[in-house]
């Protein structure tokens, strides 16, 4: 038990040194904290080695040596990794936004897919199709499902127009 203990203030201790030391740069205002730290994470390392624990840590630490330049250069993307994971999640919970009403568009929802304004002409419509068509169609890379959307608005909107 005591040597779980050191083997998680060992952990405590170096990620906070870390944080201080390696990536704000030493502060004199954290002085006291850091050695503090550094204390604790010596005199736990040292009850892990004096009971013979410490071989797993040495063997993690070995084993990540060829990967921390890369792993440190990687630190930097953290922000981006974590907006793009919240703004996954949001967009899973709120599903897609498509159309309303039991799967049929408004003529409203098709001007936004298309980008037009209120009383559009066929050319106008079918121009905004095909402009659209041409950056997002699915053997271009794009989706199927925003492929679907804007025939959906062009038929909506062009069978309103023959009307």
């Amino acid at each position: 038990m005591l040597t779980l203990i050191a083997a998680v203030l060992a952990g405590i201790a170096f990620v906070v040194l870390f944080r201080f030391l390696w990536l704000r740069g030493a502060s004199r205002s954290y002085g006291t904290l850091i050695a503090v730290c550094a204390a604790v994470l010596v005199l736990a390392l040292a009850l892990l080695a004096a009971t013979g624990r410490l071989h797993w840590l040495v063997a993690i630490g070995a084993a990540l040596l060829p990967f921390l330049r890369r792993l440190i250069g990687l630190i930097r993307y953290l922000p981006f990794i974590g907006s793009l994971l919240s703004r996954l999640h949001k967009a899973q919970a709120h599903g897609p936004k498509g159309p309303s009403k039991a799967g049929v568009m408004s003529r409203q929802e098709a001007l936004d897919v298309l980008g037009l304004g209120s009383n559009p002409s066929r050319d106008e419509i079918v121009g905004a199709h095909r402009r659209l068509m041409q950056k997002i169609h699915p053997d271009r890379g794009g989706s199927t499902y925003l492929a679907q959307q804007l025939n959906e608005a062009k038929r909506i909107l062009l069978s309103e127009r023959n009307a």
